[in-house]
């Protein structure tokens, strides 16, 4: 009898063994702050590096990468949240360097092809200065290893979590949400003043807008799920309860707290 028990014992903490190392563990987060934008590194089986930096930012990410422990080979993926410049100028040079895969949204093939920003819509005055006089539109052109149209995992990186397309910031714009309520949401909200210089952790809303009303739609629609902290393109990350101040639960109707 004593035989059989240990028999039945060990047989359980074996399968309890297996589930629980097939379940992808909590990823690290790191985010390395360069000129204009965040670089988030997602460390997970592998690491998933959430969108490219601009054309300038190369030295900048290699050493905040170096210092974390990360090698160009490590980086199994880039998830390119959308094709503006400061987030995908260095797309294809990453590739290069570490055969990552690169992820990009379907609606912003055209940009990442021609390597040139869209229209930009200003949503403030603020925001007209800063197309005209500030932002270079240019980069390395790039094609894609996968194309988003709806959901993808992340599991294959160790990661559990998934990408899907949300279209508003830009046409092709992506939202990388994890399974433990942390969502990187690229330049679906702006986290303080002058890209994040200034007051990092005031959600508020982004600069410019292809559809401002569905990318607020956007917002709230998350607000609506699971998650608790957001990560963003400049300044953050923030928490749900600032975002749900700044921006109204979609129950409320608030309008988006100005810049």
């Amino acid at each position: 009898m004593r035989h059989v028990l240990r028999y039945l014992l060990a047989t359980l903490a074996a399968v309890h063994l297996v589930g629980a190392a097939a379940q992808p563990a909590t990823p690290e987060v790191l985010t390395f702050r360069l000129s204009m934008s965040n670089v988030h590194a997602i460390k997970g089986s592998r690491t998933v590096l959430v969108d490219a930096g601009g054309k300038s930012d190369l030295p900048k990410l290699e050493a905040d990468m170096a210092q974390a422990g990360i090698g160009w080979k490590d980086v199994a993926a880039v998830i390119v949240t959308h094709g503006h410049s400061d987030h995908a100028a260095l797309a294809a040079e990453i590739r290069r360097r570490s055969g990552a895969t690169l992820v990009l949204g379907s609606a912003d093939l055209d940009m990442a092809g021609a390597g040139h920003n869209d229209d930009l819509k200003p949503t403030s005055f603020m925001a007209t200065l800063l197309k005209q006089f500030a932002i270079d539109p240019t980069y390395e052109a790039f094609k894609p290893d996968r194309v988003i149209t709806g959901e993808m995992r992340l599991e294959e990186w160790g990661i559990a979590g998934r990408v899907y397309p949300m279209p508003g910031h830009t046409p092709g714009s992506l939202v990388v949400e994890l399974d433990d309520g942390r969502s990187f949401v690229g330049d679906m909200i702006l986290g303080g003043w002058l890209g994040g210089a200034f007051l990092p952790q005031r959600p508020g809303e982004h600069y410019f807008h292809a559809d401002r009303q569905r990318n607020l739609e956007n917002i709230r629609a998350l607000l609506r799920g699971p998650t608790r902290m957001f990560y963003l393109g400049h300044g953050g990350p923030v928490t749900r309860e600032s975002v749900a101040a700044a921006f109204g639960d979609g129950a409320s109707g608030a309008a988006p707290r100005a810049r």
